[in-house]
């Protein structure tokens, strides 16, 4: 079944545009992944600091293969930029 990824952060204020450059370098080999179907970015239009990435994946295992990689070879520092922990949550798509 497909998948869609929702993970919500808060880039800390004094760093946010360096966040914001290093998560749209980032984006490029998320969205080349085997398995995504797109990332879509949202921001807050109350609170600048506040995003939504909305992630489409063809299934959670392709989503999971691309989480295990983000934590290895694939790590960032994107985590470095965000005020507090991001929230993560994991959705399959239902055909009711």
């Amino acid at each position: 079944m497909a998948a869609k990824i929702i993970f919500d952060f808060k880039f800390n204020p004094d760093t946010m545009a360096e966040g914001k450059k290093t998560l749209g370098e980032i984006l490029v080999d998320t969205r080349k992944f085997e398995g995504c179907l797109g990332v879509e970015v949202v921001e807050d239009i109350k609170d600048a600091e506040h995003f939504v990435l909305v992630e489409s994946w063809k299934s959670t295992e392709h989503y999971g293969a691309y989480s295990a990689w983000r934590q290895g070879d694939g790590k960032s520092n994107l985590g470095s930029f965000f005020a507090g922990p991001p929230s993560v949550t994991i959705y399959e798509v239902t055909d009711i």
